[in-house]
């Protein structure tokens, strides 16, 4: 009886010990996440808020559960399959595959398809929790929607998670009920010099009480714009135009071209009723010390005789800053003058801070089609390096980087029956990764060329210009490793297929990329050794994101499939973690606790017993 009272008591004693000590140990991985997070990112390291993680689309999270040491250790935790949709009337573009890369917040998993729909799912078992499904065949009533569809971002504001639908219009959906709680119908009619059309795959952003948003539609004859409206009031506040009225107007950015590098030029655009383009397109970033709103803006409408829009066509394929409070252009970076190849940057900006020459400097980061890396002083829009060149060597490209040596009458006929490359869609054509001064790029391999035929363009029947990629050709996929204080590459990688529309993320010294064949990839940031590859023979077109459910399990989710491009599904959401089999750093600080508190309770437990 007295052996075993002192056995209870050593049994007590351990459990306290073992308890404490547990409680310790997680409270200073607590305070090592905390002190990791204040020097990198401001936001939750369990969650994943922003499509790119944190509002400057750095795509870099700090968790460091899921690592190099245990990759390879990945599993399965549940796959749901997204509801299968309504026929879609025969006009109706479909999408090309799911393009969002999940959110991830307070356990909830938010994703959009391509089909405009959201769902929210419960991270912990992959269970439906709400969707919001918008009758797609409705939206023709929108006269100025290009009807294309296409999703590529979701925005989490204070309660709700918001979508911007393809034909313009802006819901807030309650986080828990999927409730509309905001509506903002048809952001992208009645925009002043306008006679095209568009459609809007990205969500909008927020900045105190302004509400920021813009449409895509280059190729349908739409003119660049980016709107503010009160969030309150849903008053427009102002606008910003990156291309002249239909029509033209006289000496458009004539007296703005000081704030960049391309000279004033007489008569930019011309005065032709097709002009159009420059919509910006790409996650944007924002500088709440400076209240400057960065953006990319795409390339003129190449749909009519470029000949006929002579000039560098400004703001078109540019960095831009703007004042966010006002609108007011504060500097543009020009990456493609009088562009006739789709040269533009696209996906995202980067904002960031870089070391160069050991003096912090803070930056905007962006990539064109034509594999060019852009690095730009935040404050100036300087450049802070020369743009570099990464991949193949180009090949039959018009105005290279030659700014204001460029030929300003060019036309793409040239390229009827010829080809260029890379091509209108890349190189890059997914979203970069920067962590610690290093950027992580992108980009496939695959030539373009030009056919010319009749086409509608602005309710008109036009001889136009169709650009398509060359299949005939073998291509592939590569990623490239580039410090940001030199502008050298550190390595890179070539992989079977191509990356296309899925951006990159890096954890933990891990890269995640997923080609188009569907193959997820993890791999080294220190010398691109692939780590892991997982097939899901689906078509992969959304990067993933790495975040926690409910219980503070930590994960990684992405879409596969939807569309019609390799038949009609409506794609899967897939979630893995690691294999708790897998010895961890952190199982293995609880394994050697657990040892010394064993051995600690067997000499408590023999000294009482000898007493």
């Amino acid at each position: 009886m007295n052996y075993f009272s002192h056995y209870c008591e050593a049994l007590l004693l351990y459990s306290m010990f073992r308890s404490l000590l547990f409680k310790l140990l997680t409270f200073l991985i607590f305070l090592l996440f905390v002190g990791n997070i204040s020097t990198v990112s401001s936001e939750n390291v369990f969650d994943w808020k922003y499509s790119a993680f944190d509002k400057y689309n750095t795509g870099f999270s700090p968790q460091t559960v899921i690592s190099k040491d245990n990759v390879k250790n990945l599993e399965l935790n549940w796959i749901y399959q997204f509801d299968s949709v309504e026929p879609l009337d025969d006009d109706i573009v479909p999408p090309e595959g799911i393009q969002t890369t999940p959110l991830i917040y307070q356990g909830i998993v938010y994703v959009a398809t391509g089909y405009n729909e959201v769902y929210a799912i419960d991270a912990i078992d992959g269970s439906p929790l709400w969707s919001f499904k918008p009758d797609i065949n409705d939206f023709k009533n929108t006269d100025v929607w290009a009807k294309r569809l296409a999703m590529r971002s979701l925005t989490i504001h204070e309660d709700a998670v918001y979508i911007q639908t393809s034909e313009c219009s802006i819901y807030g959906l309650d986080l828990i009920t999927g409730d509309i709680v905001f509506e903002l119908p048809e952001t992208c009619s009645n925009i002043p010099g306008n006679n095209g059309q568009y459609f809007s795959p990205f969500a909008p952003t927020f900045y105190n009480n302004l509400l920021i948003t813009r449409a895509q539609g280059n190729a349908f004859g739409g003119r660049g714009y980016v709107s503010a409206y009160d969030l309150e009031t849903k008053e427009l506040v102002w606008q910003w135009f990156s291309s002249p009225p239909a029509g033209g107007e006289l000496n458009w950015g004539y007296g703005q071209a000081k704030l960049g590098n391309i000279l004033p030029f007489e008569n930019d655009w011309g005065y032709t009723n097709y002009i159009a383009g420059g919509t910006s397109w790409g996650l944007v970033a924002i500088d709440e010390e400076s209240e400057t709103l960065f953006l990319l803006t795409g390339e003129p409408a190449n749909q009519f005789d470029a000949a006929l829009r002579p000039g560098p066509n400004l703001f078109s394929s540019s960095i831009v800053a703007l004042d966010i409070n006002s609108g007011t252009l504060k500097w543009y970076y020009q990456i493609s003058t009088h562009d006739i190849n789709n040269n533009d940057p696209g996906w995202k900006v980067v904002y960031t801070t870089i070391s160069v020459n050991d003096v912090d400097r803070k930056a905007i980061i962006a990539a064109s089609k034509s594999n060019y890396l852009y690095v730009v002083d935040a404050l100036t829009g300087d450049l802070i390096h020369k743009p570099m060149h990464f991949g193949p060597e180009s090949y039959n490209l018009t105005n290279e980087n030659t700014e204001n040596q460029s030929d300003m009458y060019a036309s793409q006929t040239k390229y009827v029956g010829e080809i260029f490359c890379p091509s209108q869609l890349g190189g890059v054509f997914a979203g970069m990764s920067v962590a610690d001064n290093i950027a992580y790029i992108p980009s496939q391999n695959v030539c373009g060329t030009v056919l010319t035929r009749q086409l509608e363009y602005k309710g008109e029947v036009i001889d136009g210009y169709v650009y398509r990629l060359d299949l005939d050709r073998p291509t592939n996929g590569s990623i490239y490793a580039i410090d940001l204080s030199t502008s050298e590459l550190k390595w890179q990688i070539t992989i079977p297929d191509r990356i296309q529309s899925a951006s990159l993320i890096v954890s933990a010294d891990v890269l995640y990329s997923i080609d188009r064949g569907g193959i997820f990839y993890a791999i080294d940031i220190e010398d691109g050794t692939i780590l892991n590859s997982i097939p899901f023979n689906s078509m992969g077109s959304a990067g993933p994101s790495i975040g926690a459910d409910a219980k503070g399990s930590m994960m990684i989710v992405f879409p596969m499939g939807g569309g019609t491009l390799t038949g009609n599904n409506p794609g899967i959401l897939v979630s893995m973690s690691v294999d708790e089999s897998s010895e961890s750093s952190y199982d293995y600080l609880l394994f050697v606790i657990t040892l010394v508190s064993l051995i600690y309770a067997t000499i408590v437990i023999r000294r009482r017993i000898k007493n």
